[in-house]
């Protein structure tokens, strides 16, 4: 008889079996729990990214950021907005739970990535270094927010997981602009020169109240110059814009005025070729439109980004240098037409969709974006 032997068999096979099904159940904790964490990662990092590119929304002064009077950049109200989004039980959930605790980082971070990586205070930034919020989100046990559940993987002695996520976003002013971004006045370089304050990169505030000659308008103190854009027909060569059909060499007026309600039909960049088209005459039609558009019309051209040249005065392509936040508050046809603008760098209102890359600082900014 070989009963013990029989019995040594299924005795193995019983240890083979339990040692088969602690594996499986490893296994399928393994996976489940991996599927888990790595939801749960995707859900801090996409918490961290909304923080971030809040936060980079309030590092220039901006209504919404109750900042209008602030310097740029605004580090204490980027951070306190990154921190407060990243937190609110309005906005982040990790695992059906709103986050608790982040950690909130400004600086400057380099476009190029030389050196890569955020750059904190004090710090003098260079041509390529952006204004930046940095944000991270930990789920690790270190703080408010626990631990990742672990749902299986107590079975092999593993009682909870780790997970974490950076952000950092950053703003800058664009060095190139998308189809539709662009208002269809290129504007002389000299009236930067003379309305724009580059060493604090905001507009020149008038000292007193006065009327601006030939309009009736009242000058506010305090507040951003007004000033008129007209062709050299009828101004001083600094003082002078003129009608563009950016990409098309044409001097056609009704061309234009579409141009007007939709804005540029291909991309432009600083510095790029051909540039943009200068057209001739005065085009005084076009100023009708302008008034219809702007403050004092619907409103529909209040706030633009418009192209910036160093030669408003010659017809034929001439090279962008930048682009400017204009508030256009009016415009006059006639026999000294104009348009009436102020400079602004608002970021409720001058904000260039469709822009990208690092130009010149004339007002205008890209929305916010995420470089990590």
């Amino acid at each position: 008889m070989r009963t013990g032997s029989r019995n040594k068999q299924q005795g193995t096979v019983a240890v083979m079996t339990a040692l088969m099904l602690v594996f499986l159940l490893g296994t399928a904790s393994l996976a489940v729990d991996i599927g888990n964490l790595m939801v749960a990662r995707n859900e801090l990092q996409n918490a961290a990214d909304a923080a971030a590119m809040a936060g980079a929304g309030c590092l220039i002064r901006r209504t919404q950021c109750g900042n209008t009077t602030a310097t740029q950049p605004d580090w204490p109200t980027a951070t306190a907005t990154a921190s407060a989004f990243s937190t609110s039980n309005a906005t982040n959930q990790v695992q059906g739970a709103y986050v608790k605790a982040s950690t909130v980082s400004t600086g400057y971070w380099n476009a190029t990535g030389t050196p890569y990586g955020l750059e904190t205070l004090p710090f003098t930034p260079g041509t390529n270094d952006l204004p930046a919020v940095q944000v991270s989100i930990m789920k690790d046990g270190s703080n408010a927010n626990g631990t990742v559940r672990a749902f299986l993987a107590g079975i092999v002695g593993v009682q909870f997981l780790k997970a974490s996520a950076v952000a950092t976003a950053v703003l800058s002013t664009p060095g190139n602009v998308g189809p539709g971004a662009l208002f269809p006045l290129a504007i002389s370089q000299c009236l930067y020169n003379t309305y724009w304050n580059s060493s604090t990169n905001s507009p020149n505030l008038s000292p007193n109240n006065n009327t601006l000659p030939g309009t009736g308008i009242s000058q506010q103190q305090g507040q951003p110059y007004f000033f008129q854009i007209g062709s050299s027909y009828h101004y001083s060569s600094c003082n002078s814009g003129q009608w563009t059909t950016f990409n098309t060499s044409t001097n056609s007026a009704s061309y234009t005025k579409s141009l007007i309600a939709t804005g540029n039909t291909t991309s432009f960049s600083v510095g790029g070729s051909p540039g943009t088209w200068i057209q001739t005459g005065t085009e005084d039609s076009l100023f009708k439109s302008a008034a219809a558009c702007s403050a004092a019309g619907d409103g529909t051209c209040a706030w633009v980004t418009a192209p910036v040249v160093s030669d408003a005065l010659t017809s034929g392509y001439q090279t962008v240098l930048g682009f400017a936040c204009l508030h256009v508050l009016n415009a006059q046809n006639g026999s000294q037409p104009y348009v009436l603008v102020q400079m602004s760098n608002d970021l409720s209102h001058c904000e260039t969709p469709a822009s990208g890359g690092v130009g010149p600082n004339y007002g205008a900014y890209t929305p916010p974006r995420l470089v990590q």
